[in-house]
């Protein structure tokens, strides 16, 4: 993709067990120092409280939706409105909307394989059934935000939010939208997390959706909406390896690509996916090192303090943004945040060999 129009995130949208709300939430949740933990490692993941998710969606659709519906539904509103961005108004620009999600709606589609396990033909819910489909959420959220222009899910291991984010600015960079939304999504179950254990994913999980609104940057300026960050240049493609495996090499073109059409130099700071899996962390880090030589970088990830998911994959793009404007990058021990500057990198790397890259500045 050689980027044609400049790619501005003029709206954010978060909920985790975090974080909920916009970009000023976000950062000053960012900006916070916190107790380093007791004990080594990631800290243990937690859910969405209850009544926080209640919080943001009404009755009638906490009814009728699943949860993870609801989370994604809930971010997806604060970024829109936070941009300002009305499709009912500009029609002549539509929204898009893309999703990124690792596990979908596993808890509909378990809960919906129990009641014929239970019940036979007569267990089966109507009502659960069309949460069975991998792209439930982007059917639900299109209809919430009035997303009428291109729809698209993505369900990739690791790098589902990032590539999310990757695939609709190169949409919109190119002109085949105006305004996307775009993000990722993903809520706990425990069985699905023993299920991944099995496949040698031990990847410390979280829950939570995050959303950016991208526009063309000269569209966005027009209308007099908020420009919160910029993405200068995105690549993305696959390293070889087995599924759900480790690859042996190195050497990638993504981030070469991602820097290459940005055109704004080496990145000073990386939001990388480091994520407690120390086989696949390791792989990362060889794969960065391949492709920006050994002079380290300050990092985080963000996954110690909130859980791996879609959804803070998603988060580091907005939280790029943040360190952009701030000169502040977040330590995921706790300690105070780093002073960086320059334009950043967000790289994902997952088991599989899936692998993105963004320059956000």
């Amino acid at each position: 993709m050689t980027a044609r129009r400049g790619v501005a995130i003029t709206g954010v949208g978060v909920v985790n067990a975090g974080v909920v709300g916009p970009s000023a939430a976000l950062g000053a949740w960012l900006a916070r120092p916190r107790p380093a933990p007791r004990t080594p490692g990631p800290r243990p993941a937690v859910r969405v409280p209850e009544a926080t998710l209640s919080a943001l969606v009404d009755g009638g659709e906490a009814r009728r939706l699943s949860r993870v519906c609801q989370l994604t539904i809930a971010a997806a509103r604060l970024a829109v409105g936070e941009s300002g961005f009305d499709p009912n108004r500009d029609l002549s620009r539509g929204l898009g909307l893309v999703i990124g999600t690792e596990l979908g709606d596993f808890t509909s589609t378990i809960a919906f394989a129990d009641g014929y396990l239970a019940r036979g033909p007569a267990g089966l819910s109507p009502l659960l059934f069309p949460n069975t489909v991998m792209n439930t959420m982007a059917a639900t959220t299109a209809i919430a935000v009035v997303a009428r222009e291109l729809t698209l899910t993505l369900n990739v291991p690791t790098v589902a939010g990032e590539l999310a984010i990757a695939r609709a600015a190169a949409a919109v960079a190119s002109g085949r939208a105006d305004a996307v939304l775009a993000g990722g999504v993903d809520e706990l179950n425990p069985l699905v997390g023993d299920m991944l254990e099995v496949l040698g994913d031990h990847d410390v999980r979280g829950e939570g959706a995050a959303f950016v609104m991208l526009e063309a940057e000269s569209s966005a300026r027009e209308r007099g909406a908020p420009v919160l960050g910029r993405i200068h240049g995105t690549a993305w493609g696959s390293l070889p390896a087995r599924p759900w495996g480790l690859g042996r090499r190195a050497s990638s073109r993504a981030v070469a690509e991602a820097l290459e059409r940005a055109r704004l130099g080496p990145p000073g700071w990386i939001y990388a996916s480091a994520s407690g899996d120390a086989e696949r962390d390791a792989w990362e880090a060889r794969v960065l090192a391949d492709a920006l030589g050994p002079a380290s970088r300050p990092t985080s990830s963000l996954s110690p303090l909130l859980g791996h998911c879609a959804g803070v994959g998603a988060l580091r793009v907005a939280a790029a943004a943040w360190t952009a404007r701030s000169g502040l990058l977040p330590d995921d021990a706790g300690d105070e945040p780093t002073r960086v500057s320059g334009p950043g990198l967000v790289h994902g790397l997952a088991r599989g060999g899936g692998h993105v890259a963004l320059v956000v500045g």
